[in-house]
């Protein structure tokens, strides 16, 4: 292959290619040509509406799901046995495994940008039935106060991410309320 002699290619001016232009690689859009225009966002109706999810919201999320997954898990487990030693102590534990399930899917549903108000309100139940079985506990065999003490916790740690003013606008700026 030959090069060709200079001036008698467009492309390969005579005395070379120009400093910091291309030679014969790379062509040269045309003339009239504009780029793309970018685009900002997805279509309308996709995503949140302002803004991006608080931390807030997502650690909230997090602990409902992971806390709501475990309580399941474990909750099933106990399940099995339970009521084979007594009848009131299945009937709590099968409370904590609906109220587990309940948190899990509150925590689904916060993630994914829906109404936190299942997650909220089984949170609430949660921490009543806590206390109750807390004091079921004591008066039984005069168990620990330590032995629910994550009962508490947690659940009110996920109420009090959901009632900060950064959660709630992020919700009032989507037209949910709580």
């Amino acid at each position: 292959m030959t090069t060709p002699t200079p001036g008698s290619d467009p492309n390969y001016p005579q005395g070379g290619a120009p400093q910091g232009q291309p030679g014969w690689g790379a062509p040269q859009p045309p003339q009239g040509y504009q780029p793309a225009p970018s685009y900002q966002g997805g279509p309308a109706g996709y995503g949140a509406p302002t803004g991006q999810r608080p931390g807030l919201v997502t650690g909230a999320a997090i602990v409902g799901i992971v806390w709501g997954g475990l309580g399941t898990l474990f909750g099933l487990i106990a399940l099995s046995v339970a009521f084979a030693l007594s009848g009131l102590l299945g009937l709590i534990i099968l409370i904590g495994v609906i109220l587990s399930v309940a948190l899990l899917v509150g925590g689904i549903f916060v993630l994914t940008g829906k109404d936190p108000k299942l997650l909220l309100y089984t949170c609430y139940v949660a921490i009543v039935v806590n206390i109750i079985s807390l004091i079921i506990s004591l008066a039984e065999n005069g168990g620990s106060a330590f032995s629910g003490i994550l009962g508490f916790i947690l659940p009110g740690v996920i109420v009090a991410l959901l009632l900060q003013p950064a959660a709630k606008q992020y919700y009032a700026a989507r037209g949910i309320k709580y």
